[in-house]
């Protein structure tokens, strides 16, 4: 049996900050500030879950990689949105 594939909503970017803040003691209110500043300055207004990767990538992917000792360009924000996702 074919399980169907899962993509990114605006109810797992909910589950995401809140995953951000348990695990990693982001503070979600200023972080969701920053990210709502990008998505409005994105060009052609882009899909709010796109802007989201994008943002993620940029800025919150360092963060973690940094926290978890990790490589620069490990894809740990992607992992964690597919882990979302997947849950």
């Amino acid at each position: 049996m074919r399980s169907e594939k899962k993509y990114l909503d605006e109810h797992h970017i909910s589950l995401v900050w809140n995953l951000l803040h348990e695990k990693f003691g982001f503070d979600t209110k200023e972080w969701k500030r920053r990210f709502m500043k990008f998505h409005e300055e994105q060009k052609n207004g882009p899909l709010i879950t796109d802007s989201f990767y994008r943002f993620g990538n940029k800025f919150i992917e360092p963060v973690l990689n940094a926290i978890l000792c990790r490589q620069e360009l490990h894809p740990t924000f992607t992992k964690v949105v597919d882990y979302v996702i997947n849950k």
